[in-house]
């Protein structure tokens, strides 16, 4: 199955348009085809669970400094878009209130992987141990089949999974396909507020 896009407000402007119809392109594309892996048949043995993050946080990033936020600190805007625009509401009942989740993805997750290769040098880190998994097929040797795809582009409902971020008393464990997802409808989400999206446009206006 192809990549599915994302289903934006009809109301959107066009400047901002393009810049998500970039970020689809430069980002969520190649996330979809990565999340395939790994393909053992032909010796893709490789996951890409650490590099489907970086990406994801990359694009998050890049999202709140462009479309969400033009004042404030990077880490402000990383974290405001998060708990204003992403699905917590629809996170299952055991995961984390929407200030505890994006705090993690930002401290715990995203500055420790792209600043020291996730040692969190810093000892921001709340637990011991950070865990990354995918949701895989055949004794974890295989990635998602090209049919799930049909569910985890979808914004209209999600999948049966894991929350985003689970916080245990040993490890900070998070979803890869459940990022993937709940990024998804956050720029969906993103552009239904009008009025930020008329701001991002002015913005992108003068660049």
């Amino acid at each position: 199955m192809a990549y599915r896009p994302l289903v934006i407000d009809v109301h959107t402007p066009t400047r901002v348009r393009g810049l998500i119809s970039a970020i689809e392109n430069h980002y969520f594309s190649d996330v979809h085809c990565m999340l395939r892996l790994p393909v053992p048949r032909y010796r893709l043995t490789a996951g890409c669970n650490f590099a489907v993050t970086q990406v994801l946080m990359a694009a998050i990033a890049g999202l709140s400094v462009t479309l969400y936020r033009h004042t404030g600190s990077s880490g402000q805007c990383f974290r405001g878009v998060l708990v204003d625009y992403y699905p917590w509401d629809i996170e299952p009942n055991n995961g984390v209130t929407p200030t505890q989740g994006a705090q993690v993805l930002y401290s715990v997750i995203r500055n420790p992987l792209t600043h020291d290769l996730g040692l969190d040098l810093q000892k921001k880190a709340k637990t011991t141990k950070v865990k990354i998994k995918r949701l895989s097929t055949k004794n974890k040797t295989q990635g998602l089949p090209e049919r799930s795809f049909g569910g985890l582009e979808r914004s209209d409902r999600r999948l049966v999974m894991s929350p985003t971020v689970t916080v245990r008393s040993d490890a900070t464990v998070l979803l890869v396909e459940a990022l993937y997802w709940g990024v998804r409808v956050m720029v969906e989400r993103l552009t239904q507020d009008q009025a930020r999206m008329q701001a991002a446009e002015a913005f992108l206006a003068k660049i």
